[in-house]
């Protein structure tokens, strides 16, 4: 447990006790902190707060979750193969492939985001969409979800993409910019998700159109149905953040996979009315604070730690090595090459 100064707080702290105005609760310990609890621990004029430490993940952990991880990507890509045969999604078969994942993330929450280090020789669409689940359960605690919204959430995540199973694989794994005709065919994935799975007994309807409505835009420019603002469901409007996250910070066909510092400030400038606002800025708020004090390998060589992650820079944070401190926004030849588990 540390003691921290209310102007040094920062966003995805852990709470270390309960906060009251005139003995009515009003933060509850244990909570990840928003930019409106602090704003609120402030205006209380309350000059520094209990935080918990945070709690670093043995390697034996990283090891377990990787393994389930592999067993889940291998169980959706039976689900898929099932579908370009014509069969039925079915509801076990899904809550088999993402329980085990969602009890490691209640150990570990954090591990989610060490899924874009994670890789095995499969089929992008189905690593993709086991990630895009996990991520989507974390963005939702960082909303202060209940777990019940988590357990559905997860199963849009996992089966946001499943219409790309009948979509070819000329196209999906297509290495050059698609042609206009190439596109309009990829767009039908939604809405063939939609009618794949709208027959599957208990699954929620709400997810079904978590699914049907993953591409849609914040400011109605997006499909199948162009619908904008809050009218998009916002499992669809959760799903849509950590879809862009993960496959930015992904291997595809035609790139690399980019560091999440990099994908951070291209999220923060580049998708405006693309994304809620609101949850965009709660997905990237806790992003940055997750990866403080994570280990990396900078491209000058060195090994050292996340000491600061600025909210305008955030591709070039401040890097502690042995008792130095790097300025990647001053530094500009030094660049991060990857996170080190």
């Amino acid at each position: 447990m540390n003691v921290i100064r209310s102007e040094k707080l920062r966003v995805g702290m852990k709470l270390g006790e309960n906060i009251y105005r005139d003995d009515q609760l009003v933060i509850t310990s244990g909570v990840a902190l928003t930019s409106r609890h602090i704003e609120m621990i402030k205006r209380l004029d309350i000059p520094e707060v209990k935080i918990l430490e945070k709690k670093k993940l043995s390697f034996s952990n990283n090891i377990k979750y990787e393994e389930k991880y592999k067993e889940a990507v291998d169980s959706f890509k039976d689900i898929c193969y099932g579908v370009t045969i014509g069969s039925l999604v079915l509801y076990d078969e899904v809550q088999e492939c993402i329980e085990p994942l969602i009890q490691e993330l209640e150990a570990n929450p954090e591990m989610a985001l060490r899924l874009w280090q994670m890789h095995t020789a499969d089929f992008y669409t189905y690593e993709h969409s086991v990630k895009v689940s996990m991520l989507a359960v974390l963005l939702s605690k960082w909303l202060g979800k209940p777990k019940v919204y988590q357990e559905e959430i997860a199963r849009v995540g996992l089966l946001h993409d499943i219409g790309k199973c009948n979509i070819p694989n000329d196209i999906l794994n297509k290495p050059d910019v698609l042609t206009q005709e190439e596109f309009s065919v990829m767009k039908t994935h939604s809405t063939l998700g939609y009618v794949l799975l709208n027959s599957t007994k208990n699954l929620s309807k709400d997810v079904v159109k978590g699914v049907l409505h993953h591409h849609e835009r914040y400011d109605g420019r997006g499909y199948p149905s162009k619908l904008s603002g809050e009218n998009i469901p916002e499992y669809a409007r959760i799903v849509s953040v950590v879809d862009i996250f993960d496959a930015m910070t992904s291997k595809r066909v035609y790139r690399e996979k980019m560091n999440p510092f990099r994908v951070m400030e291209i999220m923060k400038n580049g998708s405006q009315g693309a994304i809620d606002p609101y949850i965009g800025t709660i997905f990237l708020d806790n992003l940055k604070s997750s990866y403080l004090g994570e280990k990396v390998l900078l491209s000058s060589g060195h090994i050292g730690t996340v000491h600061e992650i600025r909210t305008q820079m955030p591709e070039r944070p401040v890097i502690r090595v042995e008792d130095n401190l790097i300025d990647l926004d001053k530094e500009l030849h030094i660049e991060i090459k990857e996170m080190i588990l």
